[in-house]
């Protein structure tokens, strides 16, 4: 994963491929997504037991990420 200021950036860096554009997202998104439950309690020493517990949170938290995204102009393809 690189991390990039901006849009623009992104797309000014060399080796960019207008191609993978899906796969540029931004950091809010990838910090909303690694702040669920599902990523928090990996040390918890239950968090196997658990984890069936966190799949329908992570699939709703997925869901409001992907819409947002494709409503600010990411991921349109």
């Amino acid at each position: 994963m690189n991390l990039f200021r901006s849009e623009e950036c992104v797309r000014a860096w060399g080796p960019y491929d207008p191609a993978a554009r899906e796969g540029t997202m931004p950091l809010a998104a990838y910090v909303r997504w690694f702040d669920t439950p599902r990523h928090r309690e990996r040390l918890a020493p239950d968090y196997l037991l658990r984890l069936q517990d966190f799949t329908a949170e992570v699939g709703s938290i997925r869901r409001a990420i992907r819409d947002g995204l494709r409503a600010a102009g990411y991921w349109d393809g």
